[in-house]
């Protein structure tokens, strides 16, 4: 089980929207350079109130896939069947708030600065806020979420790598939008704030193979954490 609920949309007032990030901890990376992984997860949050999260089912789906990749033999496949407008209807339909992500794993404890740019590549459309990068971060150093920062695909098109696939790129301390949680504010990422957690997420409608994930100057995009 996840410590935490991944999704906390753009705007504070969606119902998707939780600030109970700040729970979960960073571990501290002591080795040069980062060893990068990649974690499917998904989940759901279920209407009326979207206070409890479900783990994957039939709303939304993420995993590993050899059926299309743009390095080696595999992409992380993100699925949502259900549209995210749903959740503003009202009767919500189940799914609305449903999540898929890769978890970035390697990255918890170093700085911003250490994490430097940030990136991954796309088959599937490159968004505004989907897929994005969700990240945690900590700015008092005791280890826990003080924040979260989102950097959308569409706003940081660096290219397009093959056919159908678009990259994006973004300097992890100039996120598009950015709030704390306590007091609930305005960003406090700042150069030496902590990675307590990052993660590419989509939580719209649609399919996307994720591949090529950037950051802290590494590259993966397969199970074993390689290129």
């Amino acid at each position: 089980m996840l410590a935490l609920p991944f999704l906390i949309n753009a705007c504070v007032s969606e119902p998707t929207s939780v600030t109970t990030a700040r729970t979960l901890g960073a571990s501290v990376q002591a080795s040069d350079p980062v060893s990068l992984k990649l974690e499917p997860t998904a989940g759901n949050f279920a209407p009326p109130d979207f206070a409890k999260e479900t783990g994957n089912g039939p709303y939304s789906q993420a995993r590993w896939t050899n059926k299309v990749a743009l390095d080696g033999k595999f992409s992380v496949l993100l699925e949502k069947s259900v549209d995210f407008a749903s959740c503003y209807t009202p009767v919500p339909e189940n799914g609305c708030a449903a999540f898929a992500a890769a978890i970035v794993k390697g990255v918890e404890g170093i700085t911003i600065a250490e994490l430097g740019e940030i990136g991954f590549s796309v088959m599937g459309t490159c968004g505004a806020g989907a897929p994005r990068f969700n990240l945690y971060y900590d700015t008092n150093g005791d280890g826990q979420a003080d924040g979260v920062a989102f950097y959308g695909c569409a706003t940081h098109v660096s290219g397009a790598p093959a056919p159908g696939w678009i990259s994006m790129t973004a300097s992890s301390a100039v996120p598009d939008f950015c709030y704390s949680f306590e007091p609930p504010g305005a960003c406090t990422l700042t150069p030496a704030s902590t990675v307590v957690q990052l993660s590419v997420l989509v939580d719209e409608k649609g399919t996307w193979y994720i591949d090529r994930v950037l950051a802290a100057g590494t590259t993966t995009g397969e199970p074993n954490g390689g290129n």
